[in-house]
């Protein structure tokens, strides 16, 4: 990405995006913290039947699951604010036009305007 690219939002929009994404940033460390300790207090559980097993086995597995998903976000919401702070928060990674406003009030993190997006996903799924 060339180094001559500016958001093409002003400083208060911007302001308001960062104050957004670092909420973001909080709750989504406050919930990997949460599904740490669950997966840690199921796998120093005592022993059990194999009911106790399967059922243990489940909510470690939904555990897991909600702490990639959350690690996932919480890197392109950490990548987000580290566009504001260089100054190309907005701008496209794939064609350098601007994001618009309404997708990124969607998702804040995206770093694809919608028609490179669009492409990229019809691309993935032929």
């Amino acid at each position: 990405m060339s180094s001559a690219l500016h958001s093409p939002f002003a400083d208060n929009v911007l302001l308001l995006f960062a104050s957004g994404l670092r909420e973001e940033q909080r709750e989504l460390a406050h919930a990997i913290e949460r599904a740490q300790k669950e997966i840690r207090a199921l796998t120093d559980s005592g022993p059990s039947d194999v009911v106790d097993d399967s059922r243990d086995n489940a909510s470690k597995e939904a555990a897991f699951a909600s702490y990639s998903q959350n690690r996932t976000r919480l890197r392109k919401v950490e990548l987000a604010l580290q566009r504001i702070s260089k100054g190309d928060f907005g701008i496209c990674a794939v064609c350098e036009g601007p994001i618009g406003l309404k997708r990124l009030h969607a998702i804040p993190w995206a770093n694809n305007c919608i028609e490179c997006q669009e492409q990229s996903e019809q691309g993935s799924v032929q």
